[in-house]
């Protein structure tokens, strides 16, 4: 669109199913782009944005806030003019663009997505302090479609997962939470992988299509 000029790096498939993900480096990691091709291979096409170099912004967490509303809404919309099933996935920060993108394209949309699948998600405003309720960030608790929620179970971000689900659903959106034994959040972007995670990660297009089973 006007704002920017977002590439999309695209692994097609003739089957019915679209996975749009905001991985925010087009996939150029090997664990993300072994997973997109292997999905593909299955019949579900992914498309990763590349929205950080579009919008010109270092790879940061406070480069979120800068990438537009309207191009990400701009890219769903392309993406459901293929007449797929359109779902969205990110992992860690990035879930926060796709509830954001979610929820003001429902807003001038009657129909829902497929759904989405948020990885690890981290998505509070603040460090939560001990004792009090966490904050979130805006998007939470604004979307109608239906979720999957993944967190690792060594990650002390495993224990506020039924509070996030809570949170998640005020909008509308179904939530089913999963926890994966033996992980830790964000684990296939680590150098430091322990075996239970680095078969996870061979196995991520697999927990994918797992996840999809339940939206």
């Amino acid at each position: 669109n006007d704002e920017a000029d977002i590439e999309i790096r695209v692994f097609p498939a003739d089957g019915d199913i679209l996975l749009l993900g905001f991985p925010c480096d087009e996939g150029k990691s090997t664990a993300e782009e072994r997973t997109a091709k292997s999905l593909a291979e299955d019949g579900i096409e992914v498309w990763m944005p590349d929205m950080l170099s579009g919008f010109m912004l270092p790879k940061v967490r406070s480069s979120l806030a800068d990438i537009s509303t309207d191009t990400l809404t701009a890219i769903i919309d392309e993406a459901v003019k293929t007449g797929k099933k359109v779902y969205l996935i990110a992992s860690g920060p990035d879930t926060e663009l796709i509830l954001r993108a979610a929820s003001h394209w429902e807003a001038s949309n009657e129909e829902t997505l497929a759904g989405a699948i948020l990885m690890f998600p981290r998505l509070f405003k603040e460090t939560p302090v001990p004792g009090q309720a966490p904050e979130y960030v805006d998007a939470v608790g604004k979307t109608r479609l239906p979720i999957v929620l993944l967190e690792g179970g060594r990650t002390p971000n495993r224990w506020g997962i039924n509070t996030l689900s809570q949170q998640l659903q005020k909008g509308g959106s179904t939530v089913t939470a999963k926890v994966i034994p033996k992980v830790r959040g964000y684990f296939f972007k680590r150098q430091d992988t322990n075996r239970s995670e680095d078969v996870v990660t061979s196995q991520m297009a697999g927990l994918i299509k797992v996840s999809l089973f339940y939206l």
